[in-house]
C-alpha cells in the first residue's frame, strides 16, 4: 500500500469530501493499487488553496491560496480500479442512463457522472489508454 499526494480541483473538492463523487480519473503513472491512500489537496488554477470564512458579519466564504502543506486535504482509499477496456465494457453493457453500476468488487458508481468528468476534462467519452477510474472512499 502506497500513499499518493495529488492535486484535486476545487470544482470537485466538496463532492469528494462528502462522498457524493466516489471516483477519480487519474493518469496511471503511479501504478495505483487497491488499498492505496490518496491525499487529495485542494487546487485552483495554479495554486494550492484552503477554504476560508472571513467573519460572521459578512458571511463571505472563499478559497485562499496557500503553501502545499496548508492546503485543504482529503484522504481517500482506493477501493477499485477500472481500466479503459473495462470502462468500455460497462458503457456497452449498461449505457449511461440506467443508474448506478456495481463492479465485481462491489464498488458502485454512476457511468453518467464519470462521463461528465471525462467530457469536461478530455472533451470525449473515451477513457485515455494511460488513465484509470479509481473507485474511492473517504477515510479519516
Amino acid at each position: 500500500m502506497k500513499t499518493h499526494e495529488l492535486k484535486l480541483d476545487i470544482k470537485y473538492f466538496d463532492d469528494v469530501k462528502s462522498g457524493k463523487k466516489n471516483f477519480e480519473i487519474r493518469k496511471n503513472d503511479r501504478d495505483f493499487q487497491v488499498g492505496d491512500i490518496l491525499e487529495l489537496k485542494a487546487w485552483e488554477k495554479d495554486s494550492f488553496v484552503f477554504w476560508r470564512t472571513t467573519s460572521s458579519e459578512n458571511h463571505e466564504d472563499y478559497w485562499q491560496t496557500c503553501l502545499k502543506e496548508k492546503a485543504d486535504t482529503i484522504k481517500v482509499k482506493v477501493i477499485d480500479i477500472i481500466l479503459p477496456k473495462a470502462w468500455w465494457s460497462i458503457l456497452n453493457k449498461f449505457g449511461i442512463n440506467n443508474g448506478p453500476v456495481m463492479t465485481k468488487s462491489s464498488f458502485m458508481f454512476s457511468p453518467k457522472e464519470v462521463l461528465t468528468v471525462l467530457e469536461g476534462y478530455f472533451s470525449t467519452d473515451r477513457l485515455p489508454d494511460d488513465y484509470v477510474i479509481l473507485g474511492i472512499e473517504v477515510v479519516e
